[in-house]
């Protein structure tokens, strides 16, 4: 079998398209300094005899004059063994690796022309640095990813034994599709169904005041607590896999779970949302004023004599039966007349007509009412 080429850093970073910065926006380095001669010291005769030469490896002259400083202690917390990966360099290099991705780019960057060197009695440092510190990279940061994913599996156990029984918080029965969410502060797992979880952070994301739009982030029924980044990603994979995304959610998704420009670039949408929810339900003073208002104007453009009988009756069936089918019929119209408002399309004539034929029906919803005893004949 043909031996394939590890890959370099340099493939790496050409498959990924990362972008350098400048060398000298990253640090780990001193200017204009070379590496110090051997010492002398005086023995017993009292004669200057140099000592024998030991090269110190916390000191690295690069091809470009950069000198980088190292410390003895730097290069033994790495998880690549030293029978794999034995040139002190490379592990004092590797091991001085910035946290975020853009300067360790630039880091690595200044090892791009490094190829041999040697010390002063010929002696051979390394070879091909350059390779050798881009494929330990690759391999450390393999490694690291690893023993990552194997501390959360054994975590995640620990806290498998712990949970008790499986009970959602939205609904208090047994989950029929389990989703699960681990919470490392709290060292805790939470077990929701996935329909009522979905339900729940739709009702927050949709979140409205009186009709006006106020989203809330999503929140852990069990703690009220928003749920964090890894957790609006695991919940968000798991509702795809049991078919239980709701709008809400897969939109957020699209802008890396960011409220606020989730909300900027779909303020129509929600606006919307927010005021259809508020008068199909009718659960508040302003969303029943909001209806009573569009339907006695109407009325009164088509001659209708608006009494204080009539208001009333509005009225008592908006409170009483938010979902009565004449008071339906009305909510329809309504979220038309609002929908072409906010998007400025002209549909006045179709509304006219609208509630003509639901006026024509008047007779018939004051009669409903004297039956059930609303108001008096």
């Amino acid at each position: 079998m043909e031996e394939r080429a590890p890959l370099t850093f340099r493939a790496l970073a050409e498959n990924t398209m990362i972008t350098m910065e400048t060398v000298e926006a990253s640090g780990y380095h001193y200017e204009n300094e070379s590496i110090p001669s051997p010492k002398r010291h005086k023995p017993n005769s009292g004669k200057g005899v140099p000592c024998e030469y030991e090269h110190d490896y916390n000191v690295l002259v690069l091809s470009s004059g950069r000198v980088l400083r190292f410390f003895d202690t730097d290069g033994y917390s790495l998880l690549v063994p030293e029978w794999l990966q034995p040139n002190v360099y490379v592990r004092k290099i590797i091991s001085k690796l910035p946290r975020s991705i853009r300067k360790r780019m630039t880091y690595l960057e200044k090892f791009m022309n490094e190829e041999d060197a040697y010390d002063d009695e010929e002696n051979e440092l390394y070879y091909h640095l350059r390779d050798q510190v881009y494929d330990t990279y690759i391999l450390e940061m393999r490694l690291r990813e690893r023993m990552r994913a194997f501390l959360r599996r054994w975590r995640q156990r620990r806290m498998d034994r712990r949970s008790d029984d499986n009970i959602d918080p939205i609904t208090q029965c047994p989950p029929e599709k389990e989703v699960e969410i681990y919470d490392w502060d709290m060292k805790k797992k939470y077990v929701f169904d996935a329909k009522s979880l979905a339900i729940h952070i739709e009702t927050q994301l949709l979140h409205h005041d009186s009709g006006f739009a106020n989203p809330q982030c999503p929140r852990n029924p069990w703690t009220n607590v928003n749920f964090s980044y890894n957790q609006l990603l695991s919940i968000y994979f798991q509702l795809k896999h049991y078919r239980e995304l709701r709008w809400g959610l897969t939109t957020l998704y699209e802008y890396d779970f960011d409220k606020k420009m989730w909300h900027r670039y779909h303020l129509s949408a929600i606006t919307m949302k927010a005021i259809k929810n508020s008068l199909t339900t009718l659960d508040s003073m302003p969303a029943r004023e909001l209806l009573e208002d569009f339907i006695l104007s109407q009325l009164s453009q088509m001659g209708v004599e608006i009494t204080h009988s009539i208001t009333m009756a509005y009225r008592i069936i908006m409170q009483r039966e938010p979902r009565h089918w004449y008071i339906e019929l009305w909510k329809e119209v309504a979220m038309t007349n609002h929908e072409s408002a906010h998007f400025g399309v002209n549909c006045n004539h179709l509304i006219r007509e609208q509630c003509r034929k639901i006026a024509a029906k008047h007779h018939l919803f004051i009669k409903d009412l004297v039956r059930k005893g609303y108001v008096a004949h």
